[in-house]
């Protein structure tokens, strides 16, 4: 079995006949556990990674560790190339499919830290790479790797990222990785958001072996990319909120991460329902996603329909604590987004408020471990902005903030 599956979790299992009620829902995706005799599709992978002078000691020796280890991961039957760049381009491994590592494992070594950062010419030539040797059964994925500015060629994020957006159609996703804290964070992740792949925010060198192995393991076992949630209210029934703050495509649904073999997505709403007689379909949701070995898209539709009794027993209703923690998690990462707007306009005082609002919406939620966890990371949003470390507290926010909304801890 390849299909997800949709589950609905409301606050409460029913409605009110007699009043308006007002539903918070987990509309929960779930991708298959992997088959153990899955035959996984082939990668066509473009390493993208800076060498401009500020990736000098620590950081490019962990980026060719982090590179190689890649390459270890990689079957014959998959293809690779590998893109330097500082102030000039260099393909130091032309796409090629993975016969002999050694070869490009020694390439790999001889990466030395130059100049500027031309990222977008970077990109541009890695993902360029992976276009010219495109399969309809491949995974093609560019991996951008960088510390600092784009300060060379093409700097506007917004036209990088337009260019990204117009590379997904052609099938190609990008992932972005920043790393330490004089890099872009609103250039990556929109070139993530963009580029149908993910952005992570690598504090240390240390972290990047570690993360390439994250994000190989996840493209081996993605199920579904392009994915999207479209939402159709019934029987007078509004959407009032929803929670995770994604992108739109151009027909009016929600961008979703790739569906991946065992990992759920949690996507959350407000819906305000009027009185109801009788029971009723309440709303239709409609996922939609491409598979790498299929022609044509894959479509699923699931209908909300719950339950209808007085306002008074309704009241008796439990209610379900998963619901209650996942929408203070949200709303964390919504004042964390907050929390950029204030350090980018220098409203500390704001900033501080934003984060004492965060702290008592989770503090408020039934405990549990996720509840600690929050807590903890803002308290250490908290230690970062009395120390007035605005560069580390804004990159750390900006990412746990993309994280969550993507259902992602």
């Amino acid at each position: 079995m390849t299909q997800p599956t949709i589950q609905f979790i409301p606050l409460r299992n029913a409605i009110a006949s007699d009043a308006s009620t007002t539903l918070d829902l987990i509309v929960r995706i779930i991708p298959p556990q992997p088959e153990t005799n899955l035959k996984r599709p082939n990668l066509n992978l473009g390493l993208v990674i800076d060498r401009s002078g500020s990736m000098q000691g620590q950081k490019i020796e962990y980026a060719k560790k982090a590179a190689s280890y890649a390459v270890q991961q990689l079957l014959p039957t998959d293809r690779v190339s590998i893109t330097t760049y500082d102030d000039r381009i260099e393909v130091l491994v032309p796409s090629t499919v993975v016969e002999d590592k050694a070869s490009i494992l020694r390439k790999i070594q001889t990466i030395q830290p130059g100049g500027s950062t031309a990222l977008h010419a970077g990109w541009v030539e890695g993902a360029t790479q992976v276009s010219q040797h495109l399969q309809p059964n491949s995974l093609n994925r560019t991996i951008l790797l960088s510390d600092g500015l784009a300060n060379v060629g093409q700097t506007n994020p917004d036209l990088i990222a337009s260019d990204v957006r117009g590379l997904v159609q052609h099938g190609v996703s990008t992932t972005t990785m920043g790393i330490g804290d004089d890099y872009n964070e609103d250039l990556m992740t929109a070139m993530a958001n963009s580029g149908d792949g993910n952005y992570y925010y690598i504090q240390s060198p240390e972290q990047l072996p570690n993360i390439f192995a994250s994000e190989l393991q996840g493209i081996m076992a993605t199920l579904g990319s392009k994915v999207s949630l479209g939402i159709e209210p019934l029987a007078g029934v509004s959407v009032v909120d929803v929670y995770n703050n994604l992108e739109k495509t151009t027909y009016d649904r929600y961008k979703l991460p790739n569906l991946i073999f065992g990992n759920k997505i949690d996507f959350v709403l407000r819906l305000k329902v009027p009185p109801m007689a009788q029971e009723n379909p309440l709303c239709q949701f409609r996922l939609a996603w491409d598979v790498p070995n299929q022609s044509g898209r894959q479509k699923m539709r699931e209908t909300l329909q719950l339950p209808v009794v007085s306002s008074a027993q309704l009241s008796e209703f439990p209610i379900n604590n998963e619901v209650t923690q996942l929408i203070a998690q949200l709303m964390s990462a919504r004042a964390k987004e907050e929390i950029i707007s204030n350090l980018d306009t220098g409203n500390y005082a704001a900033a501080k408020a934003s984060l004492a609002t965060a702290r008592q919406q989770v503090a408020s939620a039934p405990p549990s471990a996720d509840m600690k966890e929050e807590l903890a990371s803002l308290d250490q949003l908290e230690s970062q902005l009395d120390a007035k470390d605005y560069k580390k507290m804004r990159k750390q926010a900006a990412f746990e903030s993309y994280q969550r909304h993507r259902s992602r801890s």
